[in-house]
């Protein structure tokens, strides 16, 4: 595999889910953009609290950077999207936008964890409509995971892929 395969999308979309099981059946290494700034920098929320989302970003581009680098499975915030520079990062590689809806992420996330809707579930479609037009025009692929099974997911991305 030449390059990454990028997977896009909001929260609860399932990007770490069906990356790290795609990333095994592909015997690839798979990363997690937002696992990497944890690692070094902290929990997500404590970096939004304390340092603001701007700061978060930052460190978000430089995990996305590093990531890319593997051509393995890069899972990515739901909002990566939003910086030009990771635009323009994920570009070259194949992205996959896993859509869903708000109905089938509220009652599965932890709230606590998400510092964008922590205090504001019902935030979720507003950054949903906000991002949506960024993740088409990304994608490679787009696949709707509400309310599917993992197995029948996986085969839709792998039949996706370039060969």
């Amino acid at each position: 595999m030449k390059q990454s395969i990028v997977l896009i999308g909001p929260m609860g979309s399932g990007k770490t889910t069906l990356g790290k099981r795609l990333a095994t059946e592909l015997k690839v290494e798979f990363v997690d953009t937002d696992k990497i700034v944890a690692r070094y920098h902290g929990a997500i929320t404590r970096i939004f609290e304390t340092k603001g989302e701007a700061h978060f970003r930052d460190l978000e581009t430089k995990a996305l950077s590093k990531a890319l680098r593997n051509n393995g499975v890069v899972a990515t915030g739901g909002g990566a999207v939003l910086s030009e520079t990771n635009q323009e990062l994920i570009r070259s590689h194949h992205v996959v936008f896993l859509d869903t809806s708000a109905e089938h992420v509220l009652g599965k996330i932890n709230l606590a964890k998400r510092p964008l809707l922590k205090d504001n579930p019902e935030k979720w479609q507003e950054i949903y409509d906000q991002r949506v037009e960024i993740y088409r025009s990304l994608a490679n692929q787009i696949v709707f995971t509400g309310g599917k099974g993992i197995k029948q997911l996986l085969e839709t991305i792998r039949e996706g892929l370039p060969k």
